[in-house]
């Protein structure tokens, strides 16, 4: 049964692709034979996920695929923790001619100008970008300075998962997309004191702690941890201290329930499962656990449920920096197979083959906007309504050099502390952002000296 299952999967790919396939086998024809050097995550799920689909469109072209979980199993031998670092190793060491990045990388390397720029190639092939999301490409060519260096055939975002259920029964207004923050925990405070006991319901309820709602309130909001030279702290500033002040009353008041700042948050993980919160925020994933969470777990319960979009500044109503790609696909400047490498790139962002790529739960979203219309009955427009922010987000500010990894994992319990105390009414924000601004300080020059040692 398991062998006719991957048969069925497989065919579920392949016939969607089989019509496009002869109609181009003439035009690849001309490509001579060669062999391109192509960064994946490991030779077997390139060639389930990718290359066998691909060679029968380009017989003529072969691979070496270089394994990106090299770079984890130098981690975990070496105790290295910049994966940036590992993956230019890698990158330098076997010279792929197609290179898999995520944003980070992407941008140091198309700063560079160590990509190609695809833009006349897409010209050239009269290739369709143009139903690809605009506020992908956009932020894919900003990365790149204007010049469009890569593609990405999906991206991750998060929404708003509401039980209209609940809405209905206690005569709530629903939640609408593009809501503020501060909207959104109005929203909650409503249903402070509905229900008792065992049918207590609570409103926003997430599986994370005060800090890390923080992160996406400032994320939202623009808001710089660091300044571009990642030399000083910012976070004496107006934004912080509305974003801090927000946060640390809505958790207080109750207006929001966060694991690990309540009590009894073991018991309330399966909160929203369970019929007992009437939101939380999470990824297209969620859409297919609560069918399915019913089946193994007999206090889940099946209810009506709906999407919005994330929660956005106010400034900013039509962006969001929740919006993220991992996976962008690019052509080495320094490639001498250029052409075999577009063809391989310009393969995996096809309308074909995201279509294909969509029908699996993998929680990604195709860049397509038009591929994917809805995930369990419920429209996916609160997913694309949002174009990524042009404001770095929280993690982006803080950057991706070893430094500032390094000062994040010093930082992060400082911020958690200091939290609490404004929570538990033993700081104020004033005071706290004022002890964050030194020991903040002190841990960013503590990072910097450590990495200068190396």
């Amino acid at each position: 049964m398991k062998k006719m299952w991957k048969l069925g999967n497989a065919l579920i790919l392949i016939i969607p692709l089989l019509g496009g396939c002869y109609g181009e086998q003439q035009q690849n024809e001309n490509l001579e034979s060669e062999k391109i050097k192509v960064m994946y995550h490991d030779e077997p799920s390139f060639y389930n996920d990718y290359g066998n689909l691909f060679k029968m469109k380009n017989p003529k072209i072969e691979f070496d695929v270089i394994s990106m979980n090299n770079v984890l199993a130098n981690r975990e031998q070496n105790g290295a923790w910049d994966d940036h670092a590992e993956l230019k190793k890698l990158i330098e060491t076997y010279k792929p001619d197609v290179l898999l990045l995520n944003e980070n990388l992407f941008e140091d390397y198309a700063r560079q100008e160590r990509l190609y720029d695809i833009e006349t190639m897409i010209a050239k092939d009269k290739f369709d970008i143009d139903a690809i999301s605009p506020g992908l490409i956009e932020m894919i060519r900003g990365k790149g300075d204007g010049k469009l260096y890569g593609l990405a055939p999906s991206f991750y975002a998060d929404v708003l998962y509401f039980n209209r259920d609940l809405f209905k029964q206690h005569h709530i207004d629903m939640p609408t997309n593009k809501m503020t923050w501060k909207q959104l925990f109005e929203l909650s405070r409503r249903f402070i004191n509905t229900g008792t006991g065992e049918k207590k319901i609570v409103g926003l309820y997430q599986d994370y702690g005060v800090e890390q709602m923080l992160q996406e309130i400032a994320s939202s909001s623009g808001l710089r941890l660091l300044d571009a030279k990642a030399d000083r702290l910012l976070i004496n500033s107006d934004g912080w201290k509305e974003a801090i002040k927000l946060v640390t009353n809505a958790v207080r008041d109750k207006f929001i329930y966060l694991q690990a700042s309540n009590q009894n948050s073991e018991e309330m993980a399966e909160t929203f499962y369970r019929g007992q919160a009437t939101m939380t925020i999470n990824g297209p994933w969620l859409a297919k656990e609560l069918k399915a969470r019913a089946l193994f777990d007999s206090a889940s319960k099946s209810f009506e449920w709906d999407i919005a979009t994330m929660p956005v500044d106010p400034s900013s109503p039509d962006e969001s920096a929740n919006v993220h790609v991992s996976e962008i696909y690019a052509v080495s400047e320094d490639s001498p197979n250029k052409q075999a490498a577009w063809e391989f790139v310009k393969f995996v962002n096809s309308a074909d083959m995201v279509s294909a790529a969509s029908r699996t739960a993998n929680g990604k979203l195709p860049a397509r906007s038009g591929v994917l219309k809805d995930i369990e009955g419920k429209s996916t427009e609160p997913f694309y309504l949002l174009t990524p922010k042009t404001t770095p987000s929280f993690e982006e500010s803080l950057g991706s050099t070893a430094a500032s990894k390094e000062f994040n994992q010093l930082f992060q319990p400082v911020l958690s502390e200091e939290l609490q105390a404004i929570i538990d009414d033993k700081q104020t924000v004033e005071d706290a952002i004022a002890v964050l601004e030194v020991k903040g300080q002190e841990a960013l020059q503590k990072a910097k000296s450590k990495k200068a040692e190396k």
